[in-house]
């Protein structure tokens, strides 16, 4: 293996295959093209006669990197300064190319070397070679540092509207080269998407139900009472569901886990509610509260994203259980960029339910 400043490779072939070859003079023409001569004019050598010609043992890349250095400073001294090393081992490894692929690059005058125009020719072919070996070095680069390729992810309402974008400007501060595609969804569906594979994560509520699917807890954190600053509920610390009869209540619409939830909560307790507005989410229930049409429950993560609004929460008792869990597809592991994220956002998660 050799080292270099294109990193660490073994060997490497021009034009596809390397083929093998024979012969021990310093320009052996190889076994297979003992029928086509080498000795052609600089106008009849083309680029298939460099591929034909480039066969015997395969080509290291640090030969290359010495043919690529002296034809871009002009001199082994320049190769020398650019690669790190001397001025003989320079000379040494165009000596060894040339042995490899049967043909001379350099006229020898003077004690200098001419490149011919098979050299020029040859150099035109490294150089796209080693255009894309510098890419696949930032490629790799980029993927060790989780900063390419795309993310799909599905995710509830509740946290879409603020929280999950600044999640989203804090990992492409650090990721910028990062495609992010954020679909908001109905937690059945993101489950469903998640088995079948269509999305790299999701975030949906609990329970679960679907074969193909790996989960982990996001957060487990109680609903609060979300009221109208100057409420006449506002001076207590906590609220319970016979401290809300009569009140105007704005509730989830009953397709919604949460709603089953709360009317579980109220039918126990035995307390009527009088509902006013229905709606399937959170952030909409914070809003009506805002323009004093009613209280309701809402999450945590909706609390946060209003704590700015003239709306006030309380703890409910009974406790009412927000919980939520991370989904993605058990059969395809997730991704360095997906981790990254993952990482963002339960630190902004903490930083939430600490707020509040």
């Amino acid at each position: 293996m050799f080292g270099g400043p294109f990193g660490e490779f073994s060997e490497i072939a021009l034009g596809g295959e390397a083929l093998p070859g024979s012969g021990n003079s310093k320009y052996a023409v190889p076994d297979r093209t003992e029928a086509k001569a080498l000795c052609v004019s600089a106008s009849e050598f083309d680029r298939r006669s460099i591929y034909e010609n480039c066969q015997g043992d395969r080509l290291n890349i640090r030969q290359l990197e010495a043919f690529r250095a002296f034809m871009m400073s002009g001199s082994t001294t320049g190769a020398a300064q650019l690669l790190g090393v001397s001025q003989p081992a320079v000379s040494r490894l165009i000596d060894q190319l040339e042995r490899k692929i049967s043909f001379p690059l350099f006229d020898r005058k003077k004690g200098r070397l001419v490149p011919t125009p098979e050299a020029q020719l040859l150099f035109e072919e490294v150089e796209r070679t080693f255009a894309s070996v510098d890419k696949i070095r930032e490629l790799a680069a980029d993927i060790r540092a989780a900063n390419t390729g795309r993310l799909n992810i599905a995710i509830l309402p509740a946290l879409s509207f603020r929280f999950l974008p600044a999640v989203i400007e804090q990992f492409r501060a650090e990721h910028p080269r990062t495609t992010i595609s954020m679909t908001i969804q109905t937690s059945l569906k993101i489950e469903e998407w998640a088995a079948a594979q269509h999305i790299d994560f999701g975030i949906a509520e609990f329970p679960f139900i679907r074969a193909g699917v790996e989960t982990e807890d996001f957060c487990r954190v109680p609903y609060v009472m979300a009221l109208p600053k100057g409420h006449a509920l506002e001076r207590k610390k906590v609220l319970k569901p016979v401290d809300l009869a009569g009140e105007s209540f704005i509730s989830f619409t009953g397709n919604t886990t949460g709603r089953h939830l709360i009317d579980q909560a109220f039918h126990r307790a035995q307390v009527a509610r009088r509902m006013v507005i229905e709606t399937q989410y959170s952030a909409v229930v914070a809003e009506l509260v805002c323009r004093r049409l009613g209280i309701g429950l809402i999450d945590p993560f909706t609390a946060y994203d209003f704590r700015d609004r003239d709306v006030v929460t309380r703890p409910f008792v009974p406790g009412l259980e927000f919980h939520l869990g991370i989904l993605h597809p058990s059969h395809r592991s997730l991704s360095r960029a997906a981790k990254s994220f993952l990482n963002v956002l339960r630190a902004a998660k903490n930083t939430v339910l600490t707020i509040t």
